[in-house]
């Protein structure tokens, strides 16, 4: 294993995310409760540690006076444990509990409790590690301080790059549990339910957790629970030409093919289709199709596009060329799309050579982006909804009610949400979240886009 290589390795990516999986596993039965008494120490101190004494390993937590045990640090993305560091940089007393951890790594073979220098930039990462800080420690909760907020107190860690420091919090005052544990305990599931860092161990976690509860403070399990759901077959970085009809090859020049999955292992009653995930390179300004308005059609318009699934599996798109701007939008807008065409030609290079569709860091470690959202929830409210559909399709009820999911339809038949994504986790350029819906019965795939 060569995590601890710089830079990592590409063949060492996989092993990247089995070390992210590997740490979530470890804390599974502590995300929770770790989670419960970080919440009971906010409610009743607050968020912030202020007045850092380093040498005296102490601050204060709101109004709170406290003591510190330093667990360790990130430096370039990468782990580095306080005992870890040069003798003097903490006081010996205030390394007590990252000594419990590296000998708990130690005693159960756990082999990134016991060394420094592996990478923590996977969402999942930090949150694995505050459990078992708190609980592994029983500590009362925990602290993190940027380097900012550690200026005039680790000074000379802040020459060796910090940038992210994290800590256990002992108050001197005994934490009082004044709030109602049924409280606490829904505050605690939907933040485990809903939190991106879970990925798959959501409701593992959740389980986990009920299960040390007596039956009297057990809530359901959320029916909305964040989880990874992800089709059985994925063709990263497909051929235009698988993509696009033969009869209109200048699609190519105005998408970029992203993605090809099957939809049945998602829902079988979205039928036996393979779909494909596209990002536009329009627009460069505003929203795509809004200074195109003579080309508009029923089916694509100012933010919203729309495909037909033809019968050998490609897209038709449903309006003509002039829809996009082309050469014909702002000087600055060519130049900058062609280096958004060359760092998509650069990641599906590395892909077809290592199986990584991301980029790397400056300090040599993989970007993964945030993976794609499979049948997510999707709810009114976005810049995405502020111009209204093409008039082929409708949207029923309140668009900006969160709670609800949209309905869109055609022909009064109803689109289901495919996928959510951002456009530049795939590399350079992109809306903050692309939409991509189906309607099975006349096989339209539409899209529509959400700017910040």
């Amino acid at each position: 294993m060569t995590l601890y290589d710089n830079p990592l390795p590409v063949a060492d990516y996989p092993a990247y995310l089995a070390l992210r999986d590997a740490m979530l596993a470890t804390a599974l039965p502590y995300l929770g409760l770790g989670q419960e008494r970080q919440w009971l120490l906010r409610r009743w101190a607050g968020n912030w540690l202020g007045h850092i004494d380093r040498r005296a390993a102490t601050a204060r937590l709101g109004e709170q006076p406290c003591r510190l045990q330093y667990i360790g640090r990130r430096v370039d993305n990468r782990w580095h444990w306080a005992w870890d560091d040069p003798a003097g940089d903490y006081p010996p007393e205030a390394l007590r509990d990252t000594l419990r951890l590296k000998q708990y790594g130690e005693e159960h073979g756990i082999e990134w409790l016991t060394r420094s220098g592996w990478p923590i930039d996977l969402p999942g990462q930090y949150e694995a590690l505050r459990a078992l800080a708190v609980m592994l420690n029983d500590a009362p909760g925990y602290g993190q301080e940027s380097a900012p907020g550690l200026l005039h107190a680790l000074d000379q860690l802040l020459i060796r790059g910090v940038t992210h420091t994290l800590m256990t919090v002992y108050p001197e005052a005994a934490v009082p549990h004044g709030i109602p544990r049924l409280d606490l305990v829904e505050r605690v599931v939907n933040d485990l339910a809903h939190h991106e860092g879970m990925n798959a161990a959501g409701q593992p976690a959740i389980e986990a957790y009920l299960a040390t509860l007596p039956p009297q403070e057990r809530i359901p399990v959320p029916a909305d629970i964040r989880s990874e759901r992800r089709p059985a077959h994925i063709n990263y970085f497909p051929d235009a030409a698988t993509v696009f009809t033969a009869a209109q090859p200048w699609l190519a020049d105005h998408f970029l093919p992203l993605a090809t999955f099957d939809l049945a292992s998602l829902d079988p009653a979205l039928g036996d289709v393979r779909l494909h995930l596209v990002k536009p390179l329009e627009p460069y300004e505003g929203y795509i199709g809004m200074e195109t308005t003579a080309a508009h059609t029923d089916y694509c318009g100012t933010n919203w596009l729309a495909f037909h699934l033809e019968d050998d599996g490609t897209y038709r798109f449903l309006a003509e060329e002039d829809y996009f701007l082309g050469n014909n939008g702002d000087p600055e807008a060519a130049t900058y799309f062609a280096e958004v065409r060359a760092d998509y030609e650069a990641r599906k290079q590395r892909y077809r050579e290592s199986g990584f569709f991301g980029d790397v860091d400056d300090s040599g470690l993989p970007c993964f982006g945030k993976a794609a959202e499979y049948l997510p929830f999707l709810g009114g409210g976005g810049n995405w909804v502020d111009e209204t559909p093409p008039p082929a399709f409708s949207i029923e009820g309140d668009p900006y009610d969160y709670d609800s999911a949209v309905d869109i339809r055609y022909q009064n038949h109803r689109f289901t949400c495919i996928a959510m994504t951002a456009g530049y986790d795939w590399g350079e350029g992109g809306a903050d979240t692309m939409i991509l819906l189906y309607e099975p019965v006349n096989r339209i795939a539409l899209m529509t886009f959400d700017y910040t």
